[in-house]
This record gives C-alpha cells, structure tokens and sequence, in this order.
C-alpha cells in the first residue's frame, strides 16, 4: 500500500509542508474512533496542512494488519462498489 503524500508531511493540493498530525495526542472533543462493532474499533489519525485546510484521516497501520478486526469490518461493513459489479 502506498502511503498518501500527507503523511510524508507534505500536503498533497498546495505543496506545504505545514502538515500536523494528532498522532499519540487525544483531543478533547475529538472522535478518536471509528466502532467496528461493540467491542472493537479503529483509532483514527488526522492529517491537517494548516495552509490551505486540506485534511485526511487514516486508521492506524497496526489496524489494517489486525485479520480479526478487518473480518469485522468485512462482516459488518458494506462494501464500496465501483458500479462496475
């Protein structure tokens, strides 16, 4: 999987390399999580380029390498179609 731009620390739509992440912060009022179901979940991390507003959210790669949470998220999740099926 090839990393986006941002997370290089270099935005991607205006070339700035004013990119910040909440990478080990927690943040009032922010939503660290995304559920997978009761028990399980994603942490989430926040890109943001603070020159042009430019933002992306990724889960942690350590998530993606988890088989019994990406089972969930194929059990539970609906699949995203490309129209082509």
């Amino acid at each position: 999987m090839q990393a986006e731009t941002i997370k290089t620390g270099k935005c991607p739509v205006c070339g700035s390399n004013e990119v910040y992440d909440n990478s080990n912060k927690l943040i009032q009022g922010y939503r660290p999580f995304i559920n997978v179901s009761a028990v399980k979940g994603f942490t989430v991390i926040t890109y943001i380029c603070i020159s042009c507003g430019y933002f992306k959210e990724f889960i942690r790669d350590e998530d993606i390498k988890n088989e019994k949470l990406m089972n969930k998220v194929k059990e539970k999740w609906n699949r995203t179609s490309d129209g082509k099926d």
